[in-house]
């Protein structure tokens, strides 16, 4: 990659950061200071500098010679920093809204690098950092990884963080994790967690719409997805949707960026106008038929018992498009509900689904409020089914003597799910004081009670 202003082009000789000097690296107004000075490899704080004059951007897009070889053939475009600022702010918006990212559970995801003009991904990690996933709070927040560079082979590590303070600046003064975290203990690595990601936010150099990525010559990110992908195989799960960033300029042409074995292609592309896959229904990506494998078809996920180590002592496992993409378009998909002793699946309501289920161990008191606020119940054991109509709030509590199972079924394949007493009391940002004290009829000291059980 060449950038340059009006003046003549830099070129960096450094092999495993391919011609990425900038003359004038591109500076905007970053939406937070935390944001501006954590979540970017340039630290110096930007009031101090003018704004930079508009920049000729080359972008290569016609030949690579082998994975870690010089690319050639380039597009010149001018793109200022405002213009930049607005698709960063644009794409953030695409993924925070998007229906694979609120139901991420586990994700990967790069610390944006402005000098490299890598999308900003700020505000996605502040989001996610807001309220980190933790052993008891497990179902309200997200566990995140991020890539850490070991050396100059192309090995590279994604290690957990719960706060932009795990992050340091390298000899690169590009931002990672540090490999121990305050107490001296070792980062959970990805690659040795028990349980997968579901999403990869990945960055750049090009890109084309059938999921082909061109990166800047390490191969880092390559030779990490493939490790990942082989080890999801070993174990079983579900290949994680691949999902890349990049702005409007970096988007090729079919055909024109290289293709190497070595090369991972991405499932899906967010964009500042949408998101785009070689085919996308329901804003889900669809995988090209002659991608299409058995394993596509079939999913182990609701097998195994959950961990109900929380504060409502159940726990949901969805076999939902999300986590079985073989359900995209049927309109049909399933959970399993484990509960310990006492849990509660809270009440909850499934906005786009009918719900019916069945007991497969345990005593269950199964509950619904209508429409017409009439409460309806009954206490159901093994065999027995449950319907719940479409939107209405419902509960399930274990009233038996040891641990609970269900499976339930919806017409959906993908039927949403908004659990109250989170979505009342820990929102992001939260419900106003003033409407909560009303809405129950209690004082600021309730409604602050209660708030702090959720971590909010």
């Amino acid at each position: 990659m060449v950038v340059t202003t009006h003046d003549q082009p830099v070129h960096n000789s450094d092999n495993h950061r391919t011609e990425r000097t900038l003359l004038h690296p591109l500076r905007y107004p970053a939406p937070s200071t935390l944001q501006r000075t954590s979540l970017h490899c340039d630290h110096e704080p930007i009031k101090t500098r003018a704004a930079p004059p508009p920049i000729l951007i080359s972008t290569p897009f016609s030949s690579k010679n082998g994975p870690s070889g010089p690319e050639s053939g380039r597009i010149s475009r001018v793109w200022t920093p405002t213009q930049r600022s607005q698709e960063d702010n644009a794409i953030q918006s695409h993924v925070l809204e998007a229906p694979w990212f609120k139901s991420s559970k586990r994700l990967c995801a790069y610390i944006s690098c402005s000098a490299l003009r890598e999308v900003d991904t700020s505000k996605v990690l502040s989001k996610i950092l807001q309220n980190p996933a933790n052993d008891g709070h497990s179902q309200m927040g997200k566990m995140l990884y991020v890539p850490r560079v070991q050396d100059r082979n192309s090995h590279m590590r994604m290690l957990n963080i719960s706060s932009i303070d795990d992050l340091i600046a390298n000899s690169m003064n590009i931002l990672e994790p540090a490999p121990v975290d305050a107490d001296g203990k070792e980062r959970e690595d990805v690659m040795l967690a028990d349980n997968p990601v579901d999403l990869l936010l990945l960055p750049g150099l090009a890109f084309d719409k059938s999921g082909r990525r061109l990166g800047r010559g390490g191969g880092y990110y390559d030779t990490f997805l493939m490790k990942y992908q082989e080890l999801a195989n070993e174990r079983k799960w579900k290949q994680p949707l691949l999902v890349a960033l990049s702005y409007s300029l970096q988007i090729m042409d079919d055909g024109d960026i290289p293709v190497t074995p070595n090369d991972v292609r991405v499932d899906a592309l967010v964009t500042p106008s949408d998101l785009t896959a070689s085919l996308s229904v329901n804003g889900f990506p669809c995988k090209p038929a002659t991608n299409v494998t058995s394993n596509d078809f079939f999913f182990d996920g609701l097998s195994q018992e959950a961990n109900t180590s929380n504060i409502f002592g159940s726990t949901v496992t969805a076999g939902s498009v999300l986590t079985f993409p073989g359900l995209n378009t049927l309109g049909i998909s399933m959970n399993r509900v484990d509960f310990a002793p006492g849990g509660l699946n809270p009440p909850h309501v499934h906005p786009r689904s009918t719900e019916s289920g069945v007991v497969i161990e345990g005593k269950l008191l199964v509950g619904f409020v209508s429409t017409g606020n009439v409460f309806y119940s009954k206490i159901i054991t093994a065999g027995q089914m449950f319907v719940i109509p479409k939107g209405l709030v419902h509960f399930q509590l274990n009233v038996g003597e040891g641990k609970a199972l269900a499976f339930t079924a919806f017409n959906s394949q993908l039927p949403g799910v908004e659990v109250l007493p989170i979505t009342l009391f820990a929102s992001t940002p939260p419900i106003p004081n003033d409407v909560l004290t009303k809405a129950f009829q209690v004082g600021d000291d309730v409604i602050n009670s209660i708030k702090s059980k959720f971590g909010s």
